[in-house]
C-alpha cells in the first residue's frame, strides 16, 4: 500500500506555518528580532529544516524535551508566496529520483517522512520537511520569507502533559487546526 504525501499545515490566505526547535539563545533572538540572522550559535552554513506539521515537530523534538538544542519550539509563519518560491526550487532527497549530485547542489531539499499522530504513532501518510541551505538559508535567516516568529513551546508541553495524564481528547484539542495545503508551485510534479 502506497502512503499519500501531504503538506499538512496551519495556514491562512497569505501565510503558512512551519516549525523549528532550537536552544534557548537562538529561540530568544529569533522571537525578539523576528529573524535568525545574528542569533548566537545559529550556523547559517548548516542545512536548516522547516516542518509544517505540528505532530511531526512534536515527534522530532520529543515535545521540546528531547535535548537542550530542541528545548524551544518556534512557529514560523512564512509568507505563502515565499513558501511556494522555496518549493519551486526543491529537489527530493531520494537519490533514485534525481540525477547524481542534484541533491547536494540544490539550496532546497524536500523529504517525505511518516506523519505522526498526537501520541507520536506513525501514520500511513507522509509529511513534508524542507531543508534550506546556501542562498535560500541566508534569505530565510535574514527574515525575507518570514511574517512572524512565535515561541510555542508551552503549547507543545501542554499537549504532552495532557497525554501523560491520559487525556487524549484534551491533547488533541490543544493541537492547532491543520489541513492539507494543496497549492503547489509550477514544478509540483517533482514533489510528488
Amino acid at each position: 500500500m502506497t502512503s499519500a504525501n501531504e503538506i499538512r499545515a496551519s495556514f491562512t490566505d497569505t501565510t503558512i506555518r512551519v516549525y523549528q526547535a532550537y536552544n534557548t539563545a537562538i529561540a530568544h533572538h529569533a522571537v525578539t528580532h523576528q529573524k535568525f540572522h545574528g542569533a548566537p550559535g545559529f550556523n547559517p552554513t548548516r542545512m536548516t529544516w522547516i516542518k509544517p506539521s505540528f505532530c511531526w515537530m512534536a515527534y522530532r523534538s520529543g515535545y521540546s524535551y528531547k535535548d537542550a538544542n530542541q528545548a524551544r519550539i518556534l512557529a514560523i509563519d512564512l509568507h505563502q508566496l515565499k513558501f511556494l518560491e522555496i518549493l519551486s526550487e526543491a529537489v527530493i532527497s531520494d537519490v533514485g529520483r534525481m540525477q547524481p549530485g542534484e541533491c547536494r547542489k540544490s539550496d532546497v531539499v524536500v523529504q517525505w517522512d511518516p506523519e505522526r499522530d498526537v501520541s507520536l504513532n506513525r501514520l500511513e501518510m507522509r509529511s513534508l520537511q524542507v531543508g534550506l541551505r546556501g542562498e535560500m538559508a541566508r534569505r530565510y535567516a535574514e527574515g525575507e520569507f518570514i511574517s512572524a516568529i512565535t515561541d510555542v513551546t508551552e503549547q507543545f508541553q501542554s499537549v504532552k502533559e495532557a497525554l501523560d495524564s491520559g487525556l487524549l481528547d484534551r491533547a488533541i484539542e490543544l493541537c492547532p487546526a491543520e489541513a492539507v495545503f494543496e497549492t503547489l508551485p509550477p514544478r509540483d510534479q517533482t514533489l510528488a
